[in-house]
């Protein structure tokens, strides 16, 4: 069934409410833009014919959804919903099967409703609807007698207005029909749009059959500015954060974490309050991350602890039972298993074997002004407080940097390194160089 059904996704508004330079639809939630929301939800139900309509923010569009096999069509002119779907009639209007058409600001929508609203689309059209709490600035659906028709908020008399059955704007049916229905739209007198709800005032009238599907509103509601764009990000918070719970995460303060939608967390791992999952972070099972911690794009392995107060950045794999502490800060690195990297350290571009010890102070100082720099650290190396590594350099299995140090050069296996100004104490010289 899935594969007689095509999914046209209407992308071309100008998102003038979100008072910003940014497409409306490339505006985030839980680290993923809302057309890649939409899109990934499509692909993921099992749709793989997906046209996208476009309008005058085409390119920047197109260099987010590039790495997808989403077909693009362009809307010349923003003169309606009709009017988009229109634009596709070159490329879609002699197909036999199923369309559906979705919205690129409706990041919400779910995998299983998706499938049931194809499902229960055969030889009918399915319109797409909710009850709202508050219904004001959606289209009403109204049933008279045989009839079912959606009457837009500006054309809607006090009577309609209190009707709170609304249309999300979302339409499956036979394909054609839906083409054949909207070359006989007429241009709305009072928007001077081409509005794609008058469509069920010609279904009707052919005496098609329409099924009206309910489902949450919180799941269909469209983003139109800031406030919606803020209100939707908490709704997917709740529904990423419910499923690590139900998959046996343990959430110390759910409200303070943040969690993108791409974050993968194994079972008997405890997030403590304050932290933030970015992009493409993997934890494996029985880790603590511990308050005040901000990471992305990393491998957390089994058994390790990470914070409080650390920030680890893109391209980093953590060992199995490795401990992260306080005020460490990591970046495109490796760090081997059961290795411990306490307080206060900086390690960039660096690899470290197993079983090493990092003192507090140190950092692997990576960066020449040009170029960044690579160090690799060994298996059970100690390296004491307050070292300074300067890249590129090679610290060799099981050797021991003092204290102190500033390291330029390698070490080999078995070293001690030592590089430190000579002390000097001088008798009575506070009084004599401090003039106290």
């Amino acid at each position: 069934m899935k594969n007689h059904t095509k999914v046209l996704i209407l992308a071309a508004g100008k998102g003038k409410r979100m008072k910003s330079t940014k497409p409306k639809v490339l505006h985030e939630l839980a680290g993923k833009s809302m057309i890649m929301h939409i899109i990934d939800k499509c692909i993921s139900s099992g749709l793989k014919d997906i046209y996208i309509v476009l309008g005058e923010h085409k390119q920047q569009i197109l260099n987010i959804i590039k790495n997808t096999k989403v077909k693009v069509i362009s809307q010349k002119k923003q003169l309606g919903t009709a009017d988009a779907i229109n634009s596709a009639k070159k490329q879609l209007g002699e197909f036999n099967g199923r369309l559906l058409i979705l919205y690129g600001d409706m990041p919400l929508i779910k995998e299983e409703t998706i499938k049931k609203i194809i499902n229960n689309t055969y030889n009918s059209f399915s319109l797409v609807g909710f009850l709202a709490e508050n219904p004001k600035g959606y289209g009403r659906i109204i049933k008279k007698g045989n009839q079912i028709l959606v009457i837009e908020e500006k054309n809607a008399n006090k009577e309609i207005k209190k009707v709170n059955l609304c249309y999300s704007g979302i339409l499956c049916g036979p394909n054609k029909e839906i083409f054949k229905s909207l070359s006989k739209i007429q241009k709305d007198k009072i928007s001077g749009e081409y509005l794609f709800t008058n469509i069920f005032n010609n279904l009707s009238e052919r005496k098609k059959l329409i099924k009206i599907l309910t489902y949450s509103e919180d799941e269909l509601i469209g983003i139109n500015d800031k406030k919606q764009l803020s209100y939707a990000e908490e709704l997917l918070q709740e529904r990423i954060k419910l499923f690590h719970l139900k998959n046996g995460v343990t959430l110390l303060s759910p409200n303070s974490i943040y969690i993108s939608s791409n974050v993968k967390i194994d079972k008997d791992v405890v997030i403590e309050p304050n932290v933030f999952l970015g992009n493409n972070v993997v934890i494996k099972a029985n880790v603590r991350v511990k308050s005040n911690s901000y990471i992305e794009d990393t491998y957390i392995n089994s058994f390790s602890e990470v914070g409080p107060t650390c920030r680890i950045r893109k391209n980093t794999q953590i060992g199995k039972n490795v401990k992260v502490g306080n005020f460490v800060e990591i970046k495109n690195s490796q760090i081997g298993n059961n290795t411990k990297i306490n307080h206060l350290a900086y390690i960039g571009d660096t690899v470290i074997g197993t079983n090493t010890n990092i003192g507090a102070g140190t950092i692997t100082c990576n960066y020449d002004g040009i170029k960044k720099n690579k160090t690799t650290i060994g298996d059970n190396v100690f390296i004491g407080s307050n070292c300074s590594l300067i890249a590129p350099i090679k610290i060799g299995n099981k050797s021991f940097i003092a204290a102190g140090s500033t390291v330029s050069n390698n070490v080999d296996k078995n070293g001690f390194s030592i590089a430190r100004a000579k002390q000097q104490i001088i008798k009575n010289g506070r009084s004599k160089f401090l003039k106290v």
